[in-house]
């Protein structure tokens, strides 16, 4: 069983992208995560990577055999594909999806041939530092753009305070409508999930902007947060704007697990273009579909209140720690139906001070972020990666995220009782403690 059992975790980290390879001395890749499950080291750094859950690597185990045996891995890839928009509730004869390694090779092959079909178009998408980083890039290579003709949308001021959504949508279409007036061809990254969980830009604005000019404004959704109800998955797709996800993130799958969703309605020939995977994206997706088939069928309607409940308390409670500041987060508007879960917050940034009360920059979060999941003083966990905000007085603005993701919300909804959603509150109490004790011996 040990054999297998590491086969299949050097598998799940192999990938051309460098960032999910092991530190032979560690045994961990460049965020920090091993392949192996990790139960002692509480998960709330879903906005970045977590390592992979007891019960998928059991899958995984179940799964070995056939992965390893089968020389067909096109057939295996084409499984899985119709048991993610099966778990999604999205039909196969209306609704298409192309599987591929997200990292360096976001959107894969068939998203790359849907945009490089577009004849010089201007690229307009939220600012680098709330987007993966490879975003901006694969997406203008793929699209032929120069710099020129992409448009980085803000959504926080110079010095990292976040931009009213109305004032940044304004900001937003004021850019777009003039080179659509022009007669330029637009396409616009609509991202469901920035890395501190904003919409940009809002909803209804783009519905609104489509209707008016519908052959010149295409929409791709950036949703690989998959911070977002399904259903409103579902309702990009019948608009016709192509939805990028991932089985990571918020699902609590491995990382490097991308889906590119789309509608046969808009896209006929869209699957044709789809990349072969290799075993470990493979291994990857079986993983994360075991996540997202348990979060598909908890129930979810108390879910709103309880997200509510939760930020509230921790609101008031982190008061405590003169050390550590939560950024304030508004609820967010996604549009129809706003009774559901994902009108909610469930990314919460916060800066650190030091010693001496001075806001802990890159380097000394990024060593803090890399502590905290190891054996010490106090309760072992996984925040989200730095994240930066801006420029403050005199230096950079960085912050860790704290992260609500599927895998910690899944035993409140299976219980339904306010008890686990406590007992939650004060696992990450006690790992905001222990932050604030680690930075104190920061330098």
């Amino acid at each position: 069983m040990w054999a297998t059992d590491r086969r299949i975790a050097c598998l799940l980290a192999e990938d051309a992208d460098p960032r999910l390879h092991l530190d032979p001395r560690t045994g961990v890749n460049a965020y920090g995560v091993p392949p192996f499950p990790q139960d002692e080291v509480g998960e709330w750094g879903s906005a970045t990577a977590s390592a992979p859950s007891q019960r998928s690597f059991q899958v995984l185990r179940q799964w070995w055999p056939t992965v390893a045996e089968n020389p067909d891995q096109r057939q295996i890839q084409e499984i899985l594909a119709g048991e993610l928009l099966q778990v999604m509730g999205l039909d196969a004869v209306h609704y298409g999806v192309n599987l591929y390694s997200s990292g360096s090779r976001a959107l894969g092959e068939g998203g790359r041939h849907l945009l490089g079909q577009m004849k010089t178009p201007v690229l307009v998408l939220c600012q680098g530092n709330e987007t993966g980083s490879r975003v901006p890039e694969v997406l203008r290579d793929a699209l032929g753009c120069t710099a020129a003709e992409v448009i980085s949308l803000p959504v926080r001021t110079e010095s990292g305070e976040l931009i009213p959504a109305a004032l940044r949508d304004g900001l937003c279409w004021g850019q777009v409508v003039h080179w659509l007036k022009s007669g330029r061809q637009v396409v616009l990254v609509l991202t469901d999930g920035t890395k501190t969980g904003q919409v940009v830009p809002g909803v209804e604005g783009t519905r609104e902007m489509v209707s008016r000019y519908p052959e010149q404004l295409h929409v791709l959704v950036d949703a690989c947060q998959l911070r977002v109800a399904w259903s409103r998955v579902k309702e990009y797709l019948d608009l016709g704007w192509p939805v990028a996800i991932t089985g990571s993130k918020f699902v609590g799958g491995p990382p490097f697990s991308g889906a590119l969703l789309y509608s046969h309605a808009f896209y006929k020939d869209f699957g044709k273009n789809e990349q072969a995977l290799g075993v470990g994206a493979l291994l990857r997706w079986v993983a994360a579909l075991t996540e997202m088939k348990r979060w598909s069928v908890v129930p979810k309607e108390r879910l709103g209140r309880d997200l509510a409940r939760f930020q509230a308390a921790l609101e008031q409670q982190v008061g405590r720690w003169p050390a550590v500041t939560l950024e304030s987060m508004p609820g967010l508007e996604r549009g129809s139906d706003p009774e559901l879960w994902d009108g909610h917050p469930t990314i919460f940034p916060f800066e650190v001070r030091g010693p001496a009360g001075e806001p802990l920059e890159r380097e000394a979060l990024e060593a803090l972020y890399r502590r905290l999941p190891q054996a010490g003083s106090g309760v072992r966990g996984r925040w989200g990666q730095p994240v930066r905000l801006g420029d403050g007085q005199g230096h950079e603005r960085w912050a860790l995220r704290l992260c609500l993701g599927a895998r910690l919300l899944i035993p409140w909804l299976e219980t339904l009782t306010d008890d686990r959603m406590a007992q939650t509150l004060d696992r990450c109490l006690e790992l905001l403690d222990r932050t604030v004790v680690e930075a104190a011996r920061t330098g």
